[in-house]
């Protein structure tokens, strides 16, 4: 039986002056996002050598559960707040387990 558990890498990378106010941005939407139904991992990291670069890793239960927290109200709310601190769009990718 296949595993239906969806793994999201998100990758970003801020505008100079930006981070800062990213990381709370992203804060407040990972606390938003581990409450959802289906969530088992969201979490977010700031890179030590360019703190510009942030890698958001998340684990839902099904694909559902992943495009429900995509269509969540916190979650447009957070990319309209960050859109503009993002120095490129990010890269969203959804991976599923293969070992």
């Amino acid at each position: 039986m296949e595993d239906p558990t969806v793994h999201v890498v998100t990758t970003l990378s801020t505008r100079p002056h930006a981070p800062e106010a990213f990381a709370g941005a992203m804060r407040e939407l990972v606390q938003a996002g581990r409450e959802l139904p289906g969530n088992r991992r969201f979490e977010a990291y700031q890179g030590t050598t360019d703190p510009r670069e942030f890698v958001v890793i998340e684990v839902w239960d099904s694909e559902e559960a992943a495009d429900a927290h995509l269509s969540a109200d916190h979650t447009e709310q957070a990319f309209v707040a960050i859109g503009p601190l993002l120095e490129q769009p990010s890269a969203i990718v959804r991976h599923v387990r293969i070992a």
